[in-house]
């Protein structure tokens, strides 16, 4: 246990000194940089994440593929490796009725 103490209290340092030698503003920042780093170097957590986003209805089957590094169709089979489903989004109504407008205006200009 005291080991794992002194490892944390190093981190701790670390990070103060990071902070007091001007690399970052505060630890929010050195944080989130640490984290963009990690996941640049660590797919399996980017894909790990993106299901979870996924899960949660965070985030559309696209962008959770996009966040996974991967095109929607291989994201679709770490869904279906992981027994998960892929949700079905629908449109709203008024979604649905401004898509066709918007379709009929394009098809209009376009004469």
């Amino acid at each position: 246990m005291e080991h794992r103490h002194a490892k944390h209290s190093l981190l701790d340092d670390q990070i103060k000194g990071l902070i007091g030698a001007g690399y970052y503003p505060n630890k929010s920042e050195l944080t989130i940089d640490a984290l963009r780093y990690l996941f640049s170097r660590r797919q399996d957590l980017r894909v790990a994440s993106a299901v979870e986003l996924y899960q949660e209805r965070k985030v559309t089957l696209s962008r959770a593929a996009e966040i996974a590094g991967m095109v929607s169709e291989e994201f679709k089979g770490v869904l279906a490796e992981k027994g998960l489903k892929i949700k079905v989004e629908s449109l709203s109504d008024d979604e649905f009725d401004e898509g066709l407008k918007l379709i009929k205006d394009i098809r209009e200009n376009s004469k």
